[in-house]
């Protein structure tokens, strides 16, 4: 049996969220061959510390806070998480930002004790991470622009497995853009199967 930890960061309402439809229906196709499995929920936004982010005011306190100890021992004590990520404005929600901010702590999730120069050693080796992110613009619009390559990289960086990312691009646009997030997430359900399926 795994332990699940699933976090939602859409600031969009969930019924007209296709980021987190998305991650429903994944996670929906993952309980059919893993029943047993428990899966903790959270949505980022009803979090108390999503209404603290890092700033020049509490820098010297904000790594030692109860916050990133209590979400670092819950990352440390599952096997997989799933990350629901909409593109906002180029980047991820502000939201899954601070969470990221919170928990990648020097010596606690990495370190770079006995690691070569230029690199660093990830300490969150026991997870597995699946990625289900959204974006208003077809992939490649904008090229200076990827919030998957973010996700990807800090998590690989903090030392979990990846396995492959479930993007859905093009939702203000044509088709998408006259479309119910239910409809949307329906012509992706193939590529969410087959990837809820080995995780």
């Amino acid at each position: 049996m795994s332990k699940i930890l699933v976090l939602y960061s859409s600031p969009i309402v969930e019924e007209k969220s296709v980021s987190t439809t998305a991650t429903k229906y994944f996670l929906n196709e993952y309980k059919k061959n893993n029943s047993n499995d428990e899966i903790i929920e959270l949505d980022l936004n009803d979090l108390e510390m999503s209404n603290n982010s890092m700033n020049s005011n509490n820098f010297s306190v904000f790594y030692n806070e109860e916050f990133s100890n209590k979400y670092i021992e819950l990352l440390k004590d599952i096997n997989k998480v799933v990350i629901s990520a909409p593109m906002i404005n180029f980047n991820v929600p502000t939201v899954l930002k601070s969470f990221i901010d919170r928990i990648a702590v020097a010596n606690k999730t990495f370190s770079y004790k006995y690691a070569s120069k230029g690199s660093s050693i990830g300490l969150l080796n026991n997870l597995k991470v699946q990625i289900i992110a959204t974006q208003g613009a077809p992939l490649g619009w904008y090229q200076w622009a990827s919030h998957i390559s973010y996700l990807e990289g800090v998590w690989n960086f903090l030392g979990a497995t990846l396995n492959e990312t479930i993007l859905i691009d093009g939702t203000k646009t044509e088709p998408f853009i006259k479309m119910a997030a239910e409809e949307v997430v329906e012509t992706k359900k193939d590529i969410i199967k087959k990837i809820a399926s080995v995780f």
